[in-house]
């Protein structure tokens, strides 16, 4: 196994620290029934969703936050994950480290299948592993990771559990933090210890055996399928902060960067392929980029509270939860679905390089404007020939992001052109064209 530093490319991070008020960044916070610290959020829409923590803590909503309700979990553990196919069906995960005389040592499973108005306890069997994370694709197929380095599957419902093949190596018995899958073969994990390695590790068979990178100096905590091909994993400690890995191959290579903010970066959830949050934790601080990673602002949360988990279930909605049962909620639902955070007016009129290029067969153009106008945003083939209107109509000053998909095109080079017409003669009418290559 090679380090990460023989086969990394190390991407340089932009960081722009900026504080915004509760009502400039869209986040409002909702009334919590709980004071606990909150560890974990995960929504199946916009609407139905959980939150979990410690002392057993599970808090569910069906109308988006509006009303949050303590569920019984029958436990006083702390929560490690949760995970539910649909709004009946899920899984949460605790500990028992300091058994009483009616109990062992190891991992508890708790499982609903009426959306968590009641919850069944199970033991894992083996006492030396403590799960950390669980993921199924349905009712039957799942899987839980955890402490050694412990990757298990299921084909009854948790009924049984299979240990998956690991390949060892130096990485063995490192803690498995995430599993998330892309489609039935191809899945991630990440995890790692503070110090020795942060570790993402591959599957392409369904889970059977899973192949381990070394990728980063730190662990990895969470992971985040932005395409099929292209992922985002966070990670970090205390002592050197946050950090980023990235794919945009389906994993067979990986960049890591380091991102110079104090605290571990717990969370990860884009809001649309452009525009990826993290939780910084203790730095009480959001990390925010606006082009898919590469350029990172760093955001005061609201309240200046540490918050350790983010999940936005589509563009215009999000949830965020943390110390103190802080639960907070971002609303764009009267924003345009491509339109970025707009907190922060751009200082000037631009048109970004689209990313990834080359590219097949889709990428995001990201674009600026200073003052509101008629925008269009035109791509042509290298004949000149208008191939798709992109965009075509009234924006306000702000930042936006467009998917381009070229299924039906043929390889070749390509050219974009923004066109902003304002009626304010500031400006006038300004226009700017890139070009970008679609490689099949």
């Amino acid at each position: 196994m090679k380090k990460i530093f023989s086969f990394i490319l190390f991407v340089s991070v932009a960081f722009i620290p900026l504080k915004l008020t509760l009502s400039q960044s869209h986040w409002s916070r909702l009334n919590s029934p709980v004071n606990v610290e909150l560890r974990n959020c995960f929504f199946i829409n916009s609407n139905t969703g959980w939150f979990s923590g410690e002392n057993g803590t599970i808090i569910k909503t069906t109308n988006g936050g509006n009303i949050l309700e303590v569920q019984n979990s029958g436990i006083s553990l702390n929560i490690e994950d949760i995970f539910f196919i649909d709004h009946m069906t899920g899984w949460a995960l605790a500990w028992e480290i300091f058994p009483d005389s009616t109990s062992f040592p190891g991992t508890i499973i708790l499982k609903t299948s009426d959306g968590g108005n009641v919850w069944t306890k199970s033991m894992y069997p083996d006492t030396n592993n403590y799960m950390k994370t669980v993921f199924f694709h349905d009712a039957n197929n799942g899987f839980i990771g955890g402490v050694p380095s412990s990757i298990l599957r299921t084909t009854d419902s948790g009924q049984n559990w299979i240990p998956a093949q690991i390949d060892s190596n130096l990485i063995f018995l490192l803690p498995v933090n995430k599993i998330k899958f892309i489609n039935q073969q191809t899945g991630y994990a990440c995890g790692g210890f503070r110090d020795i390695a942060g570790v993402v590790w591959v599957t392409t068979n369904s889970g059977f055996t899973w192949q381990g990178q070394e990728i980063a100096p730190e662990p990895l905590f969470d992971i985040d399928i932005i395409f099929p091909h292209k992922a985002l994993i966070s990670g970090g400690d205390l002592e050197f902060g946050s950090s980023l890995a990235r794919t945009v191959d389906t994993g067979a290579n990986w960049f890591y960067d380091t991102l110079g903010v104090f605290g571990l970066a717990t969370g990860i959830s884009a809001r649309n392929p452009a525009e990826i949050w993290i939780t910084g934790s203790y730095s009480q601080k959001f990390l925010l980029s606006q082009d898919s990673g590469f350029v990172w602002k760093s955001i005061y949360t609201p309240d200046s509270v540490a918050l350790f988990d983010i999940d936005f279930p589509d563009s215009l909605i999000g949830f965020t939860c943390g110390a103190g049962g802080a639960i907070f909620k971002y609303d764009r639902t009267s924003s345009a679905i491509n339109e970025t955070d707009n907190s922060i007016l751009p200082d000037a009129f631009r048109l970004m390089q689209n990313y990834p290029n080359p590219f097949n067969p889709e990428t995001i153009i990201k674009f600026e404007i200073i003052e509101s106008g008629n925008v269009t945003l035109i791509v042509y083939d290298a004949a000149g020939k208008e191939v798709r209107n992109l965009v075509s109509k009234f924006l306000n000053a702000g930042s936006y992001s467009e998917i381009f998909s070229a299924d039906e095109l043929p390889s070749g080079i390509y050219f974009y052109k923004l066109t902003l017409d304002t009626e304010k003669t500031v400006s006038g009418k300004l226009s700017e064209t890139r070009k970008m290559v679609l490689i099949r």
